[in-house]
């Protein structure tokens, strides 16, 4: 079986603003990332943070303040997120208030970064659909999060394009199925190159639950030859991970999809998530792969 590719989503998510653990600027980011390498993480996930607010903001100058440093200081594979674009539930579109939540205002941030070599991520999320997120509290009966993230194929085709044209590889996150599909017809039209690379997300609510007879089923549904990686929401992510590993595929761990180590036990840092995974991988004998190995079974340019 081929080397466990661990990818760290450090930022963003599942993780509440108040959550200590979580980064809170581009420096903490920084941090966390470097903290995760170390722990083995061969990917860092990351969304942009407003360092005067710790809020979520897709601006390519708070990339750049946690990219450029980060690769000074390591060859750790560089994935910036693209999805977010969003119509709440009542029918108001986010985008009107906020332009850079746009389709066109999420992915301006690769032609912008990809300017510079020392900031030029070297994948992008890409939501291959439209997932409903949201976050219900049972205590308060009410729902925390509660949107749809809204991508027309013209939408998904024009961010695909984008990546193509600078070089950024998609890292497909598919949240059902359909979705898996929906990649599957523009890599058809050559919109996406093969082979595809995929993030099969789970347990998000309105989307596939995270159960082991629905990850056997996406995995079955990705082409033959391409990688694909596992991430699922809350405590879900220790089972879907494990059985990641075992079927021979790749994993995503960290604050944004959850904050528990196990149950009742807030994780201290993003790199305890990644140390727990890895310990995981290594019982069932599956061996880490470093940055220049996961390149190679992604597809990626070498460093």
């Amino acid at each position: 079986m081929e080397k466990l590719i661990v990818t760290a989503a450090i930022t963003g998510g599942a993780s509440p603003a108040n959550n200590l653990a979580k980064p809170k600027n581009p420096e903490e980011m920084v941090k966390a990332a470097l903290e995760c390498y170390n722990a083995g993480a061969a990917i860092v996930h990351m969304h942009a943070l407003n360092p005067e607010t710790s809020q979520p903001e897709q601006k390519t100058e708070w990339f750049e303040q946690a990219i450029v440093p980060l690769k000074e200081q390591c060859d750790m594979i560089v994935n910036v997120t693209t999805g977010g674009c969003a119509k709440r539930v009542d029918g108001d579109w986010l985008y009107k208030k906020q332009p850079e939540e746009s389709v066109e205002g999420r992915i301006a941030i690769i032609p912008e970064l990809a300017k510079n070599p020392r900031s030029k991520p070297d994948l992008a999320s890409f939501n291959a659909g439209s997932p409903v997120i949201d976050i219900y509290n049972r205590r308060k009966k009410d729902f925390l999060l509660k949107f749809v993230m809204v991508h027309s194929f013209p939408d998904m085709i024009y961010m695909a394009d984008t990546m193509k044209e600078h070089r950024v590889k998609p890292e497909i996150e598919c949240y059902d199925v359909g979705m898996i599909n929906n990649a599957k017809f523009l890599a058809d039209l050559g919109h996406i190159e093969s082979p595809p690379y995929f993030q099969l997300v789970m347990g998000v609510l309105g989307q596939i639950p995270a159960t082991v007879d629905n990850l056997v089923h996406m995995a079955r549904c990705v082409p033959d030859g391409s990688p694909w990686s596992v991430c699922a929401v809350g405590l879900n992510e220790w089972p879907m991970t494990t059985m990641g590993i075992i079927m021979g595929g790749h994993v995503r761990v960290g604050l944004e999809d959850n904050i528990y180590l196990s149950q009742g036990v807030p994780a201290k840092s993003n790199a305890e998530l990644v140390e727990k995974v890895v310990r995981i991988a290594k019982e069932l004998g599956r061996e880490i792969a470093t940055p220049d190995e996961a390149r190679t079974l992604l597809h990626l340019p070498s460093k």
